[in-house]
């Protein structure tokens, strides 16, 4: 089944277009496929400034930028601080701080945001919240921007504020193009030129005005006090009687009549799940700007002419884009990290409720844990006691630190995939700023744990054996949370929910009661990449092994069976533990696991 049917068209910068159309009709492809957001599964072109764009083009992203349906800002940075981290990001350190801040405050006044600088993103209106995603996009001074339904949930006078900022911002010279849904015919009007797509095919294309003669002149006239939008939707859905054959027929004509250039786009097929593009941009460079200051150079644009030679060459050898003046570098990959961390802390400072919890539910359990299994470490009648304890805090720790995660990517991902297509920051010191935050806090969650736990149990106590028995409990922490973040980063929430615990007990299982000598070889690799195992036997060999001395044997008790600890050990099965190849298998594990998850973003984000 197709989804778009040879369309063609062109966009013109100073020019503020909606893209409209009945719901299923192919506008959001339309605009995804135009923005470069797909880009597999579409043959024809897509032309800027008649230089063929390039599938997956670097230097086209450079030149605009797409803000989606849903904002996806982080609600826990006031607006300035949002700003600032992405003036950081985009502009990077070769302008002043002071220039920096003029043009925060100059987009901010431009947008009507000036007096929300201090209010936390979560406590914005939904127009204002609308406003701030366009000004974070703002500082780069993109010459195209695509915007898909701005309106979408906004009461009227916001929808009006918005559209009313959208067109002053085209007359600065930029090409806006957005979807629109049924706007109220106050906004309809706003717009310049309309794009109408119906079915998969280009139902009208040309200035707003000319619609409802476009409609007459083929027989369908506008009722008096009628919302043309609502009008030529009525008739794009073959309402009236209308043939919608006969005005796709009729815009097409016109289309070629107006057209001196036309390309045609090839159909796209909604088997595959993306695609690439080609309409016509033209004028769609900021460009010789006369001004004083390179703040006013990216606020002023003035006599946008054509673009130079910028270097993305399409599979017919075309250049795109030439030149651009830019006299700015976004920040290197190290102060990407940097900044990225900053935000992060700023974030994990303001949302600290989940951060105390966390704490707190470690601190608990290991209260809890250690008065039921109270003096329980030196006593050789409650071996198997102390034994489930040391399962227990085992299976505590690996829960906590899966569960905790599963879900972080996939809560952030439309933040995530909107600051990297618009070019923010490489996914690689966003995961890096990511592990920096949460790997401290587990391990700070893992020790309050053990510390606790360990004490009240009575466990032996040498400074040795504390310090292996809390590595040896961070790690498979550590490594269960790494295994956290590749399934949240790879399968949907539903999935990541259900698939993230059964894991934990498959694991467990091949380091419990399980001895390798009593598993089936069909799965004895799996006792071989058991993290848990390699785990729940390095903290049993820190407590049992190691030469350990006799357990103590009430005198209540006629026989101690485990009183010397190598009995057990050998009845565990773990008389011959390697510590040191298991802890670096759980390091191999976790190192595995993030470069599983950041190849496994990296697909997500560049699958166009």
């Amino acid at each position: 089944k197709e989804i778009l049917h040879g369309l063609n068209g062109s966009f013109n910068s100073g020019e503020l277009t909606a893209i409209m159309g009945p719901s299923g009709a192919g506008k959001s492809t339309l605009l995804n496929i135009l923005a470069g957001y797909v880009s597999s599964g579409v043959s024809g072109l897509v032309q800027v400034n008649g230089k063929n764009r390039s599938h997956n083009s670097q230097s086209f992203r450079k030149l605009s930028c797409y803000i989606q349906q849903h904002d996806a800002l982080r609600p826990w940075l006031t607006v300035n601080e949002a700003m600032s981290c992405a003036t950081h990001l985009k502009l990077g350190f070769s302008i002043s701080p002071e220039e920096k801040k003029k043009l925060i405050e100059k987009i901010l006044f431009m947008l009507g945001l000036e007096q929300k600088g201090n209010t936390p993103t979560h406590g914005l209106s939904g127009g204002q919240k609308k406003r701030l995603a366009i000004a974070l996009e703002m500082i780069s001074n993109p010459p195209i921007l695509f915007l898909d339904e701005p309106t979408t949930g906004l009461d009227s006078s916001s929808c009006t504020q918005c559209v009313s900022l959208l067109k002053r911002l085209a007359q600065d010279g930029r090409t806006i193009i957005c979807t629109v849904h049924t706007p109220s015919a106050l906004l309809f009007e706003m717009f310049d030129k309309l794009y109408t797509v119906t079915q998969g095919h280009c139902f009208y294309q040309g200035p707003v005005k000319e619609l409802l003669p476009f409609l007459s002149n083929l027989g369908y006239n506008c009722p008096s006090y009628h919302n043309p939008a609502d009008f030529m939707m009525e008739i794009a859905v073959g309402e009236y009687g209308a043939d919608v054959s006969k005005v796709i027929k009729a815009a097409l004509k016109k289309y070629y009549e107006m057209s001196s250039e036309c390309i045609k786009l090839d159909p796209v097929f909604d088997d595959v799940k993306s695609a690439v593009t080609r309409f016509d941009f033209a004028d769609a460079d900021p460009k010789n700007a006369d001004t004083s200051s390179k703040v006013q150079e990216m606020l002023q644009l003035k006599d946008r002419g054509g673009v130079g030679d910028a270097g993305d060459l399409d599979p017919q050898g075309n250049e795109l884009c030439p030149e651009i003046v830019d006299n700015t570098k976004p920040a290197s990959l190290m102060m990407q990290f940097l900044l990225l961390l900053y935000r992060n802390l700023l974030m994990l400072r303001r949302n600290y409720y989940l951060l105390g919890i966390r704490l707190i539910a470690h601190a608990s359990v290991a209260t809890l844990f250690g008065y039921i299994y109270q003096g329980v470490g030196p006593n050789a009648n409650q071996v198997l006691a102390n034994y489930v304890y040391l399962y227990g805090s085992m299976l505590m720790l690996v829960y906590t630190g899966k569960m905790a995660v599963v879900l972080s990517f996939q809560l952030e991902m439309e933040s995530l995939t909107r600051e990297h297509f618009n070019r923010w920051y490489k996914l690689g010191p966003y995961f890096l700023s990511i592990l920096i935050i949460e790997v401290p806090v587990q391990i700070a969650c893992s020790l309050i744990y053990v510390v606790i736990s360990y004490h009240l149990t009575g466990n032996y106590y040498t400074f040795d054996r504390f310090v292996l028995f809390a590595l040896f409990c961070v790690a498979g922490s550590i490594s269960a949370q790494a295994w956290g973040f590749f399934i949240g980063a790879s399968l949907s929430i539903k999935l990541a929910v259900f698939i993230g615990p059964i894991l934990a007990v498959l694991f467990s299982v091949f380091g419990f009661c399980t001895r390798y000598v009593d598993i089936t070889p069909l799965f004895q690799w799996m006792w071989h990449i058991s993290y848990y195992r390699a785990s729940f036997h390095g903290i049993l060999n820190s407590v049992y092994g190691m030469d350990r001395d006799d357990l103590f044997c009430p005198e209540t008790q006629i026989y101690c069976h485990f009183k010397n600890p190598v009995l057990f050990q050998k009845d565990m099965d773990i008389e011959h533990v390697d510590m040191e190849k298991n802890f670096v298998l759980i390091v191999s594990i976790v190192i595995t696991m993030y470069i599983g998850t950041l190849f496994v973003l990296w697909y997500k984000l560049n699958k166009r």
